[in-house]
């Protein structure tokens, strides 16, 4: 039995056999033949001996060895077996964020989230690369707000909101399953983070539409590809959101009774939408078909899949210098579609929520199970004919005029 210091521990020398040293109380270092030094506590428990090992030297170093082992024996002492709290612990620091975002991932939302990827993106992008390492028990919520901030310098305050609110259904779901005694991010607001989002009211008005549909049939719109230019008339003409055009397929299409089935898989409400199509969406859509090698109706670089999701997005941002309109999105095409329904062709507001493919409050979807059908095809129709009558007058008027 030896008092142990550094030089001491360092001049322990392999033999031929495994040995152990030890200092007294149990505390002492096994060295092996090949020169690896392990600390170890022996203790005894109901009459027989336990060891315990503390860690490697001289990776743990004496004094932390030390410290370890008198935590150890005062737990002992006080009726805590030493094996077992170190399992709980080592259980506890395998607990991360990360094994919890998994979980929840396979366990919640690639079940009940109709657009699981998007979420996918959030966790190895963000998520994961500034939490993931966090054992459940230590995390803090100033280590969420700080990872949040991060995302918020680097200029994406909206994009921080939506991890937000990831990041409590994540933990929402650790309490609900008993990983965690309650939710640490569910104070953290939202504006405190990205700020308050303020609805969007952009919309094109009559003559910035004019503008914009004489520009894509123009040659300066060249750089555009041509199944970009035509999903933007579509979107106008029809009301549909992006990505219910980007998957749209062939088979959905029914010509003969200008008819578009859009399927429950490919709407934000998982219901299926129907659109009337007006003759001049046929038009675009006999257009396209021309030249399509594809069951997609807008499709990419490669035919065998749909345009990828931030493709339109991207090239509405190159062409906002060279269309004579103040800056417009490619989702704000839907707004301008709901708005000069309204504003333009005094279209009922029920008539245009049911364009739209909106869900209806829950009283009145209840209750009240009607289409609309017609009313929705006079709506698209004469909307049409409107934009074709505007697009062929010569006159355009000047901006702060616009219809």
């Amino acid at each position: 039995m030896s008092n142990f210091t550094d030089t001491y521990i360092k001049g322990l020398k392999p033999t031929v056999k495994r040995y152990e040293e030890y200092e007294g109380g149990g505390f002492g270092i096994r060295i092996t033949p090949n020169g690896i030094k392990t600390w170890i506590y022996r203790y005894k428990i109901d009459g027989k001996t336990a060891k315990l090992t503390l860690g490697h030297y001289p990776t743990m170093s004496l004094a932390n060895a030390k410290k370890k082992f008198t935590e150890l024996r005062g737990l002992r002492r006080d009726g805590t077996t030493p094996k077992s709290h170190v399992e709980k612990e080592k259980q506890k620091e395998n607990n991360t964020v990360e094994k919890l975002v998994q979980a929840w991932y396979t366990g919640y939302a690639e079940k009940f989230i109709k657009k699981p990827a998007q979420i996918k993106k959030q966790i190895d992008s963000y998520i994961n690369p500034l939490l993931g390492k966090y054992p459940l028990d230590k995390i803090q919520t100033i280590d969420i707000t700080k990872a949040l901030d991060s995302i918020v310098a680097g200029g994406a305050p909206i994009y921080a909101n939506r991890i937000l609110s990831t990041i409590k259904q994540v933990f929402n779901y650790g309490v609900s399953r008993g990983s965690l005694s309650y939710n640490i991010a569910s104070a953290i607001r939202a504006r405190d983070i990205g700020g308050i989002e303020k609805p969007k009211e952009r919309f094109l008005t009559m003559n910035e539409i004019k503008i914009l549909w004489q520009f894509l049939d123009t040659k300066n719109s060249s750089r555009m590809s041509f199944h970009t230019k035509m999903a933007i008339k579509l979107i106008l003409l029809t009301g549909v959101r992006t990505a219910e055009l980007r998957l749209a397929k062939w088979e959905d299409f029914d010509i003969e009774r200008s008819l578009w089935t859009i399927p429950a898989e490919n709407t934000k409400t998982s219901l299926i939408h129907k659109v009337h199509l007006s003759t001049q969406a046929i038009e675009l859509l006999n257009e396209l078909k021309k030249i399509c090698n594809s069951g997609y109706v807008i499709y990419g670089t490669d035919n065998n899949l749909p345009l990828t999701e931030n493709a339109l997005a991207r090239a509405v941002s190159r062409i906002q210098g060279r269309v004579d309109i103040p800056k417009w999105t490619a989702h704000d095409l839907r707004r301008t579609f709901a708005t000069q329904l309204g504003q333009t062709l005094r279209i009922d507001p029920v008539v245009i929520e049911k364009c739209l493919g909106h869900k209806m409050p829950k009283i009145m979807a209840t209750y009240n199970k009607n289409e609309m059908l017609p009313e929705r095809k006079n709506a698209l129709t004469q909307w049409g004919q409107y934009i074709e009558t505007l697009v062929a007058n010569s006159n355009v008027l000047p901006l702060e005029k616009a219809i």
